[in-house]
Parts: C-alpha cells; sequence; structure tokens
C-alpha cells in the first residue's frame, strides 16, 4: 500500500506541475488529485521540492531509457563502425524518438520540459547534467562522426540547430495546427518530420563542414 499511495502521489504530481508548473501546482492540490491526505507526499518526499525533483528526473530519465533501448545511444567505439548510412538512420531515429517524447499525448513529459526551461527551478542544474548534457554529447558524436571537417564547437552548435528544429513542433504546436488546419498532429507526424529535420540538417552540415575545411586549408598555406 505505501509503494501504491507514493505512485499516486507521483502521477498526480506530474500532471499538476505539468499543467500548473513548479510553483503553481500546490502539496493540497496534489494530495486531492491523488486522493491522499496532505501528509502523504511530505511523508514520501519529504518536500515538494524534492517531489518535483523525482517526477522530472523520472520523466527525462525515460527518454533516456527509450533512446537506449531502441539501440539509439551507441557509444564512440560502435560509432566507428558504422558506414554513412547507418549514421545517418541513426540521427534520424534519435529526431523521431525525440519528437514522439515530446509530441505524445497527454504530453506530461514535454509540457513539464517546456516548463522548467522557460521558468526554471534549482532542479536545472542536475536536469542538465544528469539528462540533457548526455543526451547533447551523444548527438555531438554523431554529428562530428558524420561531417569529421566539423570542430567541436561547430558540431555543438550544429546540435543546437538540430534540437531547436525538434522543439519547434512542441512549443509552437497550437499556432502552427492553426496555420496547417488542424486540431492534431497527424499520425506518423514525427515519422515524417524526423526525415524533413535529417534532410535538411545534413545539408546544412555538409556546407558548414566544407568551409570548415577550407579555413583548415588556407590556414595550412599560410602557415608553408
Amino acid at each position: 500500500m505505501p509503494d501504491e499511495t507514493r505512485d499516486r502521489v507521483m502521477e498526480a504530481a506530474a500532471e499538476l506541475f505539468a499543467e500548473r508548473g513548479f510553483r503553481g501546482a500546490t502539496m493540497r492540490a496534489i494530495a486531492e488529485s491523488a486522493g491522499t491526505n496532505l501528509a502523504s507526499a511530505p511523508y514520501h518526499f519529504g518536500s515538494k521540492a524534492q517531489l518535483y525533483r523525482d517526477v522530472a528526473f523520472a520523466m527525462f530519465q525515460g527518454l533516456q531509457e527509450r533512446l537506449a533501448e531502441r539501440g539509439l545511444s551507441p557509444s564512440e567505439s560502435e560509432l566507428a563502425k558504422r558506414s554513412r548510412p547507418e549514421l545517418e538512420e541513426l540521427l534520424r531515429a534519435r529526431i523521431e524518438t525525440m519528437l514522439e517524447s515530446l509530441l505524445e499525448q497527454p504530453g506530461l513529459h514535454g509540457s513539464l520540459m517546456i516548463r522548467e526551461l522557460s521558468d526554471p527551478t534549482p532542479a536545472l542544474k542536475e536536469i542538465v547534467r544528469r539528462f540533457m548534457d548526455p543526451v547533447r554529447k551523444e548527438f555531438d558524436a554523431i554529428v562530428r562522426r558524420l561531417e569529421p571537417a566539423l570542430s567541436q564547437a561547430e558540431a555543438e552548435d550544429c546540435t543546437r540547430s538540430i534540437a531547436g528544429q525538434i522543439f519547434f513542433y512542441r512549443t509552437h504546436r497550437p499556432a502552427l495546427l492553426l496555420m496547417i488546419g488542424r486540431k492534431g498532429y497527424p499520425r506518423d507526424f514525427a515519422k515524417e518530420i524526423a526525415g524533413h529535420v535529417l534532410e535538411f540538417s545534413l545539408g546544412g552540415l555538409e556546407r558548414i563542414a566544407k568551409r570548415s575545411g577550407k579555413r583548415g586549408e588556407e590556414a595550412c598555406v599560410a602557415g608553408s
């Protein structure tokens, strides 16, 4: 029974934190939604801040686990064995998985993530360290393997641009749906958009890599 109560509090807290944010969700509202008494949440989690951390960490960890379960988090040594088409498919599949996580309904993960990024709590520093930065570094590694001429800084910029394309479809969803005249994204939308983001990004990566390689050649000529 204690574990069942804890799970109910976690579920209720996830919904309310996603809907109202950390500051807007009260412990009383969470307890009422979970069907427990007001003392349950403090008993199991100690404080609202700790409850929020546990909820947020579970959601972000869920994305990491989804990527790992699909074989989309290979090590550097495994990446080195991948062919160009395999690397491109890996990048496409990671983009699709992130889109699924952000766009799926009821969308608690996506909503909580957007709230945390726009109105950060003290938990953000650890969220970045434990979850967001490792995912970012995996993207960086794939980008650099696709275009070895890129510097580390250039690869990081490219990863941010890819992330920006992914997040656009979540942050701008209400306006975008109005523009395309739909109440919701069509079926297989994440798969379709992942293909577009991949193609668009590959073109950008190639152009930046050529520019970077040209700079390297010019530097060699100047130093000779």
